[in-house]
Protein backbone atom coordinates (compact mmCIF):
# COMPACT_ATOMS: atom_id res chain seq x y z
CA UNK A 1 0.00 0.00 0.00
CA UNK A 2 1.21 2.83 -1.05
CA UNK A 3 1.62 5.98 1.98
CA UNK A 4 -0.18 9.11 0.28
CA UNK A 5 2.44 11.22 0.93
CA UNK A 6 5.11 8.80 -0.28
CA UNK A 7 5.85 10.54 -4.11
CA UNK A 8 4.67 7.96 -6.86
CA UNK A 9 8.04 8.31 -8.62
CA UNK A 10 9.81 7.84 -5.40
CA UNK A 11 7.69 4.74 -4.76
CA UNK A 12 8.26 3.33 -8.58
CA UNK A 13 12.09 4.05 -8.01
CA UNK A 14 12.10 1.80 -4.68
CA UNK A 15 10.02 -1.28 -5.98
CA UNK A 16 11.91 -1.18 -9.41
CA UNK A 17 15.65 -1.48 -7.37
CA UNK A 18 13.68 -4.59 -4.91
CA UNK A 19 13.07 -5.91 -8.31
CA UNK A 20 16.41 -5.62 -9.97
CA UNK A 21 17.79 -7.40 -6.51
CA UNK A 22 14.96 -10.44 -6.75
CA UNK A 23 16.15 -10.39 -10.34
CA UNK A 24 19.21 -11.64 -9.91
CA UNK A 25 18.00 -14.44 -7.40
CA UNK A 26 15.44 -15.38 -9.38
CA UNK A 27 15.16 -17.10 -13.12
CA UNK A 28 14.93 -14.02 -15.07
CA UNK A 29 18.31 -14.17 -15.63
CA UNK A 30 18.47 -17.47 -16.89
CA UNK A 31 17.41 -17.36 -20.48
CA UNK A 32 20.10 -15.32 -21.31
CA UNK A 33 22.94 -17.49 -19.85
CA UNK A 34 23.13 -19.30 -23.60
CA UNK A 35 23.64 -16.37 -25.49
CA UNK A 36 25.92 -14.57 -23.70
CA UNK A 37 27.85 -18.32 -23.81
CA UNK A 38 27.68 -17.58 -27.36
CA UNK A 39 29.11 -14.22 -27.53
CA UNK A 40 32.14 -15.35 -25.04
CA UNK A 41 32.93 -18.17 -26.97
CA UNK A 42 32.43 -16.66 -30.67
CA UNK A 43 34.48 -13.88 -29.35
CA UNK A 44 36.94 -16.25 -28.05
CA UNK A 45 37.25 -18.16 -31.69
CA UNK A 46 37.60 -14.99 -33.31
CA UNK A 47 40.50 -13.97 -31.68
CA UNK A 48 42.43 -17.52 -31.42
CA UNK A 49 43.21 -17.49 -35.77
CA UNK A 50 45.54 -15.51 -35.01
CA UNK A 51 47.93 -18.11 -32.89
CA UNK A 52 46.79 -20.38 -35.68
CA UNK A 53 48.39 -20.70 -39.51
CA UNK A 54 46.13 -18.94 -41.89
CA UNK A 55 44.02 -22.01 -43.14
CA UNK A 56 43.06 -23.49 -39.94
CA UNK A 57 42.95 -20.15 -38.46
CA UNK A 58 40.23 -18.89 -41.41
CA UNK A 59 37.66 -22.14 -40.62
CA UNK A 60 37.85 -20.89 -36.47
CA UNK A 61 36.91 -17.67 -37.11
CA UNK A 62 34.28 -18.39 -39.66
CA UNK A 63 32.93 -20.76 -37.04
CA UNK A 64 33.13 -18.07 -34.64
CA UNK A 65 31.76 -15.34 -36.55
CA UNK A 66 28.56 -18.38 -36.65
CA UNK A 67 28.77 -18.58 -33.28
CA UNK A 68 28.86 -14.54 -32.30
CA UNK A 69 26.06 -14.38 -34.83
CA UNK A 70 23.64 -16.78 -33.00
CA UNK A 71 24.83 -15.32 -29.38
CA UNK A 72 23.86 -11.59 -30.81
CA UNK A 73 20.94 -12.75 -32.19
CA UNK A 74 19.55 -14.86 -29.85
CA UNK A 75 20.24 -12.28 -26.83
CA UNK A 76 18.43 -9.99 -28.61
CA UNK A 77 15.42 -11.96 -29.61
CA UNK A 78 15.61 -13.21 -25.82
CA UNK A 79 16.26 -9.37 -24.51
CA UNK A 80 12.78 -7.76 -26.67
CA UNK A 81 10.86 -11.10 -26.04
CA UNK A 82 11.42 -10.58 -22.09
CA UNK A 83 10.84 -6.46 -22.16
CA UNK A 84 7.46 -6.98 -24.32
CA UNK A 85 5.80 -10.11 -22.70
CA UNK A 86 7.73 -11.48 -19.63
CA UNK A 87 8.92 -8.89 -17.52
CA UNK A 88 7.38 -8.32 -14.23
CA UNK A 89 6.80 -4.02 -15.07
CA UNK A 90 4.96 -4.12 -11.58
CA UNK A 91 4.26 -6.42 -8.80
CA UNK A 92 1.11 -8.06 -7.55
CA UNK A 93 0.16 -5.84 -4.58
CA UNK A 94 1.12 -2.90 -6.27
CA UNK A 95 -1.24 0.26 -5.76
CA UNK A 96 -1.72 2.08 -9.51
CA UNK A 97 -2.64 6.01 -9.52
CA UNK A 98 -6.23 5.90 -10.08
CA UNK A 99 -6.43 3.87 -6.41
CA UNK A 100 -6.87 -0.14 -7.35
CA UNK A 101 -4.55 -2.52 -6.33
CA UNK A 102 -2.82 -5.22 -8.74
CA UNK A 103 -3.92 -8.56 -7.81
CA UNK A 104 -1.73 -10.53 -10.12
CA UNK A 105 1.66 -9.21 -11.63
CA UNK A 106 2.19 -6.64 -14.67
CA UNK A 107 4.02 -8.37 -16.94
CA UNK A 108 5.53 -6.99 -19.76
CA UNK A 109 5.15 -3.71 -21.90
CA UNK A 110 2.98 -3.20 -25.29
CA UNK A 111 5.28 -0.50 -26.47
CA UNK A 112 6.35 -1.55 -29.93
CA UNK A 113 5.86 1.53 -32.17
CA UNK A 114 7.27 3.72 -29.35
CA UNK A 115 10.18 1.22 -28.24
CA UNK A 116 10.88 1.31 -31.99
CA UNK A 117 11.06 4.64 -32.45
CA UNK A 118 13.29 5.41 -29.38
CA UNK A 119 16.03 2.83 -30.32
CA UNK A 120 16.15 4.21 -34.34
CA UNK A 121 17.27 7.52 -32.01
CA UNK A 122 18.98 6.09 -29.11
CA UNK A 123 20.98 3.97 -31.77
CA UNK A 124 21.44 7.21 -33.89
CA UNK A 125 23.29 8.84 -31.11
CA UNK A 126 25.36 5.68 -30.46
CA UNK A 127 26.74 5.89 -33.96
CA UNK A 128 27.74 9.16 -33.86
CA UNK A 129 29.26 9.23 -30.19
CA UNK A 130 31.30 5.44 -31.12
CA UNK A 131 31.48 5.45 -34.48
CA UNK A 132 31.49 8.21 -36.50
CA UNK A 133 34.73 8.68 -36.25
CA UNK A 134 36.11 10.15 -39.89
CA UNK A 135 39.64 8.38 -39.19
CA UNK A 136 38.31 5.40 -39.83
CA UNK A 137 34.76 5.51 -41.21
CA UNK A 138 33.47 7.51 -44.11
CA UNK A 139 29.74 7.81 -44.61
CA UNK A 140 28.62 7.90 -48.30
CA UNK A 141 27.01 11.63 -49.56
CA UNK A 142 24.12 11.78 -50.86
CA UNK A 143 23.74 13.83 -53.95
CA UNK A 144 20.97 13.59 -55.71
CA UNK A 145 16.68 13.65 -54.53
CA UNK A 146 16.39 9.98 -56.09
CA UNK A 147 18.57 8.74 -53.20
CA UNK A 148 17.08 10.45 -50.30
CA UNK A 149 13.57 9.39 -51.41
CA UNK A 150 14.69 5.94 -51.80
CA UNK A 151 17.07 5.99 -47.96
CA UNK A 152 12.96 7.39 -46.52
CA UNK A 153 11.22 4.48 -47.68
CA UNK A 154 13.48 1.89 -47.23
CA UNK A 155 13.87 3.64 -43.39
CA UNK A 156 10.06 3.75 -43.17
CA UNK A 157 9.46 0.17 -44.37
CA UNK A 158 12.69 -1.17 -42.45
CA UNK A 159 11.17 0.86 -39.41
CA UNK A 160 7.89 -0.95 -39.92
CA UNK A 161 9.68 -4.17 -40.04
CA UNK A 162 11.05 -3.78 -36.82
CA UNK A 163 7.69 -1.91 -35.01
CA UNK A 164 5.37 -4.69 -36.05
CA UNK A 165 7.61 -7.34 -35.27
CA UNK A 166 7.75 -5.84 -31.75
CA UNK A 167 4.58 -5.36 -31.53
CA UNK A 168 3.71 -9.02 -32.26
CA UNK A 169 6.07 -9.90 -29.37
CA UNK A 170 3.86 -8.41 -26.31
CA UNK A 171 0.94 -11.03 -27.76
CA UNK A 172 3.11 -14.03 -28.59
CA UNK A 173 5.70 -16.04 -27.50
CA UNK A 174 9.46 -16.26 -28.72
CA UNK A 175 9.08 -19.54 -30.06
CA UNK A 176 5.65 -18.75 -31.84
CA UNK A 177 7.61 -15.42 -33.52
CA UNK A 178 10.36 -17.23 -34.72
CA UNK A 179 8.27 -19.65 -36.15
CA UNK A 180 6.17 -17.16 -37.81
CA UNK A 181 9.77 -15.80 -38.99
CA UNK A 182 11.11 -18.71 -40.56
CA UNK A 183 8.48 -18.00 -43.32
CA UNK A 184 11.05 -15.28 -44.57
CA UNK A 185 12.41 -17.45 -47.58
CA UNK A 186 8.87 -18.13 -49.33
CA UNK A 187 7.87 -14.90 -48.79
CA UNK A 188 10.88 -13.21 -50.20
CA UNK A 189 10.88 -15.42 -53.07
CA UNK A 190 6.92 -14.43 -53.70
CA UNK A 191 7.96 -10.53 -53.54
CA UNK A 192 10.86 -10.95 -56.07
CA UNK A 193 8.57 -12.71 -58.78
CA UNK A 194 6.20 -9.77 -58.43
CA UNK A 195 8.83 -7.20 -58.88
CA UNK A 196 10.42 -9.64 -61.79
CA UNK A 197 6.60 -9.19 -63.46
CA UNK A 198 7.64 -5.32 -63.56
CA UNK A 199 10.72 -5.88 -64.88
CA UNK A 200 12.53 -4.52 -61.49
CA UNK A 201 14.47 -7.45 -60.42
CA UNK A 202 15.32 -10.25 -62.48
CA UNK A 203 13.45 -13.56 -62.02
CA UNK A 204 14.58 -16.69 -59.89
CA UNK A 205 14.43 -19.34 -61.50
CA UNK A 206 11.21 -21.72 -59.98
CA UNK A 207 12.37 -25.00 -58.81
CA UNK A 208 9.63 -27.62 -57.83
CA UNK A 209 11.63 -28.99 -55.34
CA UNK A 210 12.98 -25.81 -53.65
CA UNK A 211 9.01 -24.53 -54.00
CA UNK A 212 7.94 -27.75 -52.19
CA UNK A 213 10.20 -27.57 -49.16
CA UNK A 214 9.88 -23.51 -48.92
CA UNK A 215 5.42 -24.42 -48.74
CA UNK A 216 5.75 -27.57 -46.57
CA UNK A 217 8.15 -25.36 -44.14
CA UNK A 218 5.48 -22.91 -44.08
CA UNK A 219 2.50 -25.26 -43.40
CA UNK A 220 4.62 -26.74 -40.52
CA UNK A 221 4.95 -23.04 -39.24
CA UNK A 222 0.63 -22.46 -39.58
CA UNK A 223 0.47 -26.29 -37.85
CA UNK A 224 2.83 -24.96 -34.86
CA UNK A 225 1.20 -21.82 -34.86
CA UNK A 226 -2.54 -23.28 -34.37
CA UNK A 227 -1.61 -25.85 -32.21
CA UNK A 228 0.04 -23.36 -29.52
CA UNK A 229 -3.13 -21.03 -29.76
CA UNK A 230 -5.39 -23.72 -29.28
CA UNK A 231 -3.36 -25.35 -26.18
CA UNK A 232 -2.74 -22.11 -24.36
CA UNK A 233 -6.69 -21.04 -24.75
CA UNK A 234 -7.03 -24.14 -22.45
CA UNK A 235 -5.08 -22.93 -20.14
CA UNK A 236 -7.22 -19.60 -19.52
CA UNK A 237 -5.14 -17.35 -21.87
CA UNK A 238 -6.60 -15.00 -24.32
CA UNK A 239 -6.17 -16.80 -28.02
CA UNK A 240 -8.10 -13.14 -29.47
CA UNK A 241 -4.30 -11.37 -28.11
CA UNK A 242 -2.33 -14.14 -29.76
CA UNK A 243 -4.28 -14.37 -32.73
CA UNK A 244 -3.70 -10.51 -33.14
CA UNK A 245 -0.16 -11.74 -32.22
CA UNK A 246 0.01 -13.82 -35.25
CA UNK A 247 -1.43 -11.45 -37.61
CA UNK A 248 0.39 -8.99 -36.98
CA UNK A 249 3.84 -10.94 -37.16
CA UNK A 250 2.72 -12.01 -40.88
CA UNK A 251 2.42 -8.56 -41.44
CA UNK A 252 6.12 -8.05 -39.76
CA UNK A 253 7.31 -10.67 -42.00
CA UNK A 254 6.09 -9.34 -45.33
CA UNK A 255 7.37 -5.98 -44.37
CA UNK A 256 10.78 -7.75 -44.15
CA UNK A 257 10.43 -9.18 -47.27
CA UNK A 258 9.69 -5.67 -49.14
CA UNK A 259 12.68 -4.73 -47.22
CA UNK A 260 15.04 -7.19 -48.88
CA UNK A 261 13.63 -6.32 -51.76
CA UNK A 262 13.97 -2.16 -51.55
CA UNK A 263 17.72 -3.30 -50.25
CA UNK A 264 18.36 -3.78 -53.95
CA UNK A 265 17.78 -0.06 -54.27
CA UNK A 266 20.25 0.63 -51.49
CA UNK A 267 22.77 -2.08 -53.17
CA UNK A 268 23.43 0.12 -56.45
CA UNK A 269 24.09 2.88 -53.90
CA UNK A 270 26.80 0.68 -52.53
CA UNK A 271 25.55 2.17 -49.08
CA UNK A 272 27.35 0.44 -46.23
CA UNK A 273 25.74 -0.82 -42.95
CA UNK A 274 27.11 2.26 -41.03
CA UNK A 275 25.56 4.22 -43.78
CA UNK A 276 22.45 2.73 -43.20
CA UNK A 277 21.84 3.44 -39.64
CA UNK A 278 23.40 6.99 -40.30
CA UNK A 279 20.84 7.81 -42.91
CA UNK A 280 17.60 5.72 -41.86
CA UNK A 281 17.17 5.88 -38.48
CA UNK A 282 15.69 9.84 -38.41
CA UNK A 283 12.89 9.16 -41.51
CA UNK A 284 12.73 5.89 -39.94
CA UNK A 285 11.78 7.92 -36.67
CA UNK A 286 9.35 10.51 -38.00
CA UNK A 287 7.37 7.54 -39.84
CA UNK A 288 7.02 5.81 -36.43
CA UNK A 289 5.63 8.65 -34.64
CA UNK A 290 2.31 8.79 -35.56
CA UNK A 291 1.54 4.82 -34.80
CA UNK A 292 2.97 5.56 -31.52
CA UNK A 293 1.17 8.62 -30.88
CA UNK A 294 -2.65 7.66 -32.54
CA UNK A 295 -2.95 4.45 -32.83
CA UNK A 296 -4.95 2.65 -30.22
CA UNK A 297 -4.33 -1.00 -29.75
CA UNK A 298 -5.87 -3.53 -27.18
CA UNK A 299 -3.99 -4.41 -23.85
CA UNK A 300 -2.79 -7.17 -22.78
CA UNK A 301 -2.73 -8.70 -19.43
CA UNK A 302 -3.66 -6.61 -16.19
CA UNK A 303 -2.82 -3.88 -18.37
CA UNK A 304 -6.07 -2.56 -18.80
CA UNK A 305 -6.20 -2.35 -14.85
CA UNK A 306 -3.92 0.30 -15.25
CA UNK A 307 -5.69 2.51 -17.89
CA UNK A 308 -9.16 1.80 -16.36
CA UNK A 309 -9.89 0.76 -20.17
CA UNK A 310 -9.48 -2.25 -22.74
CA UNK A 311 -7.20 -0.31 -24.95
CA UNK A 312 -4.25 2.77 -25.64
CA UNK A 313 -1.92 4.29 -27.79
CA UNK A 314 2.38 3.28 -27.36
CA UNK A 315 2.54 7.22 -26.36
CA UNK A 316 0.21 6.44 -23.45
CA UNK A 317 1.51 3.77 -22.00
CA UNK A 318 4.89 4.82 -22.18
CA UNK A 319 4.02 8.05 -20.47
CA UNK A 320 2.54 5.84 -17.54
CA UNK A 321 5.61 3.44 -17.77
CA UNK A 322 7.97 6.56 -17.25
CA UNK A 323 5.69 7.29 -14.16
CA UNK A 324 5.10 3.84 -12.07
CA UNK A 325 8.30 1.91 -13.19
CA UNK A 326 11.02 4.11 -14.49
CA UNK A 327 13.31 0.66 -14.00
CA UNK A 328 11.43 -0.46 -16.96
CA UNK A 329 11.66 2.56 -18.80
CA UNK A 330 15.35 2.51 -18.60
CA UNK A 331 15.28 -1.30 -20.09
CA UNK A 332 13.42 0.60 -23.21
CA UNK A 333 16.99 3.31 -23.05
CA UNK A 334 19.09 -0.04 -22.88
CA UNK A 335 17.50 -2.29 -25.55
CA UNK A 336 18.61 1.28 -27.61
CA UNK A 337 21.67 0.73 -26.73
CA UNK A 338 21.99 -3.02 -27.49
CA UNK A 339 20.39 -2.11 -30.76
CA UNK A 340 23.74 0.01 -31.49
CA UNK A 341 25.80 -2.54 -30.69
CA UNK A 342 24.15 -4.97 -32.69
CA UNK A 343 25.48 -2.76 -35.34
CA UNK A 344 28.97 -3.89 -34.93
CA UNK A 345 28.02 -7.47 -34.91
CA UNK A 346 25.69 -7.16 -38.30
CA UNK A 347 29.20 -5.38 -39.74
CA UNK A 348 31.58 -9.10 -39.20
CA UNK A 349 28.51 -11.35 -40.12
CA UNK A 350 28.51 -9.59 -43.54
CA UNK A 351 32.16 -10.26 -43.82
CA UNK A 352 30.60 -14.04 -44.25
CA UNK A 353 29.41 -15.56 -47.27
CA UNK A 354 25.74 -14.82 -48.15
CA UNK A 355 25.54 -19.29 -47.93
CA UNK A 356 27.05 -18.86 -44.62
CA UNK A 357 24.86 -16.17 -43.44
CA UNK A 358 21.54 -17.34 -44.55
CA UNK A 359 22.65 -21.45 -43.06
CA UNK A 360 23.84 -19.10 -39.58
CA UNK A 361 20.20 -16.91 -39.64
CA UNK A 362 18.42 -20.41 -39.97
CA UNK A 363 20.10 -22.03 -37.72
CA UNK A 364 19.51 -19.45 -35.05
CA UNK A 365 15.76 -19.72 -35.38
CA UNK A 366 15.59 -23.57 -35.11
CA UNK A 367 18.03 -23.74 -32.39
CA UNK A 368 16.37 -20.96 -30.22
CA UNK A 369 13.06 -22.42 -31.34
CA UNK A 370 14.08 -25.61 -29.99
CA UNK A 371 15.71 -24.67 -26.53
CA UNK A 372 12.43 -22.47 -25.98
CA UNK A 373 10.53 -25.88 -25.86
CA UNK A 374 12.95 -28.33 -24.08
CA UNK A 375 14.55 -25.48 -21.26
CA UNK A 376 11.71 -24.57 -18.44
CA UNK A 377 13.39 -21.20 -17.71
CA UNK A 378 13.26 -20.08 -21.50
CA UNK A 379 9.38 -20.80 -21.24
CA UNK A 380 6.79 -17.87 -21.03
CA UNK A 381 3.84 -20.37 -20.18
CA UNK A 382 3.65 -24.25 -19.45
CA UNK A 383 3.57 -25.85 -22.50
CA UNK A 384 0.18 -27.30 -23.27
CA UNK A 385 -0.55 -31.12 -22.44
CA UNK A 386 -1.48 -33.55 -24.90
CA UNK A 387 -2.67 -33.44 -28.27
CA UNK A 388 -1.15 -30.10 -28.41
CA UNK A 389 2.44 -30.85 -27.25
CA UNK A 390 2.77 -33.80 -29.69
CA UNK A 391 1.68 -31.78 -32.32
CA UNK A 392 3.81 -28.52 -32.05
CA UNK A 393 7.12 -31.13 -31.34
CA UNK A 394 5.88 -32.92 -34.94
CA UNK A 395 5.76 -29.32 -36.37
CA UNK A 396 8.70 -27.60 -35.32
CA UNK A 397 10.97 -30.52 -36.52
CA UNK A 398 9.43 -30.83 -39.56
CA UNK A 399 9.54 -26.85 -40.36
CA UNK A 400 13.73 -27.05 -39.40
CA UNK A 401 14.02 -29.89 -41.86
CA UNK A 402 12.19 -28.43 -44.39
CA UNK A 403 13.70 -25.04 -44.38
CA UNK A 404 17.03 -26.85 -43.30
CA UNK A 405 16.74 -28.85 -46.90
CA UNK A 406 16.13 -25.98 -48.56
CA UNK A 407 18.74 -23.53 -47.32
CA UNK A 408 21.01 -26.78 -48.34
CA UNK A 409 19.88 -26.71 -51.72
CA UNK A 410 20.23 -22.98 -51.87
CA UNK A 411 24.08 -23.24 -50.88
CA UNK A 412 24.65 -25.68 -53.75
CA UNK A 413 22.94 -23.99 -56.23
CA UNK A 414 25.65 -21.04 -55.00
CA UNK A 415 28.67 -23.19 -55.23
CA UNK A 416 27.81 -24.42 -58.88
CA UNK A 417 27.62 -20.59 -59.50
CA UNK A 418 30.95 -19.75 -58.14
CA UNK A 419 32.61 -23.12 -60.09
CA UNK A 420 30.86 -22.12 -63.20
CA UNK A 421 33.54 -20.94 -65.74
CA UNK A 422 31.48 -17.69 -67.03
CA UNK A 423 28.93 -16.61 -64.70
CA UNK A 424 25.91 -14.67 -66.25
CA UNK A 425 26.26 -10.83 -65.93
CA UNK A 426 23.32 -9.24 -63.87
CA UNK A 427 22.81 -6.33 -65.91
CA UNK A 428 21.52 -3.14 -63.33
CA UNK A 429 22.17 -4.32 -60.48
CA UNK A 430 25.28 -4.81 -58.00
CA UNK A 431 26.89 -8.06 -56.04
CA UNK A 432 25.65 -5.85 -52.99
CA UNK A 433 22.56 -5.64 -54.06
CA UNK A 434 22.00 -9.38 -54.99
CA UNK A 435 23.80 -10.61 -51.62
CA UNK A 436 20.91 -8.56 -49.93
CA UNK A 437 18.20 -10.60 -51.79
CA UNK A 438 19.48 -13.84 -51.66
CA UNK A 439 21.08 -13.82 -47.95
CA UNK A 440 17.42 -14.05 -46.74
CA UNK A 441 18.64 -13.51 -42.57
CA UNK A 442 21.02 -10.86 -43.50
CA UNK A 443 17.72 -8.60 -42.80
CA UNK A 444 16.70 -10.66 -39.36
CA UNK A 445 20.50 -10.30 -38.52
CA UNK A 446 19.60 -6.29 -38.60
CA UNK A 447 16.67 -6.38 -36.59
CA UNK A 448 17.44 -9.12 -34.00
CA UNK A 449 13.92 -9.96 -33.20
CA UNK A 450 12.61 -11.89 -33.54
Amino acid sequence: MVHPEVHPIHHGVQIEFVHMLDTLESDTAKPFIIPIVGLVIGIFMMNLNRCMDMEHGQSVSTVGKLVLYFGAQSFMNIFMGWVFRTHVTLPQGYQLPNGETLMEDLHGCPVGFALTAMQQVISFLCFIVVFLDRARIETKKISSCNEVISICIFGSVFALNIALNNFSLGYISIAVNLIIRSCLPLTTFMSQQGLAMFGLYPPKPCRAMEIGLMTLGVFFAALFTVAKIMGSAEHGHSSSNMVLGVVICILSLLCGSLNLALAGVLGEMKMSVYDTVAYMSVPATVFLLPFAMFLNKPLPGQWPKVFDTPDATDWQILQQVMHIAPGTFALFALSGVFLGYNIVQFSIVHTLSPSATAFGGNFNKAALVLLTLTLPFLQVHALPGSPYIEVIWFAVIGNVLAFSAYSYLQILEKEKAKTAALPEEKVGFTSEAEEDWDSDSTEESAICGA
